[in-house]
């Protein structure tokens, strides 16, 4: 885990050791080809869809079978430690 913290800090020692006007030309183009490539594919909307009525009574019968399963389960130890 400490690693990649380690690799990250030699990694910025890295660049500021190199000089501050070619970073500058490498940050603004890279920022240039970031935007670029944005607008050519802008990433879509992502609307939330109303659950039918199928999934609705799936998620309640889910629930359902999980509680009767364990009220059996419980069942089956009572009538184990009463017997």
């Amino acid at each position: 885990m400490l690693l990649p913290i380690m690799a990250k800090k030699k990694a910025k020692k890295k660049v500021s050791q190199t000089p501050i006007q070619k970073n500058a030309n490498v940050d603004t183009e890279l920022q240039d080809e970031v935007i670029r490539q944005l607008n050519k594919r802008p990433i879509p909307k992502v609307e939330k869809k109303k659950k039918s009525k199928f999934q609705i009574w799936t998620w309640i019968m889910s629930i359902f079978m999980v509680i009767v399963m364990a009220g059996s389960v419980i069942y089956a130890a009572i009538a184990a430690i009463g017997h």
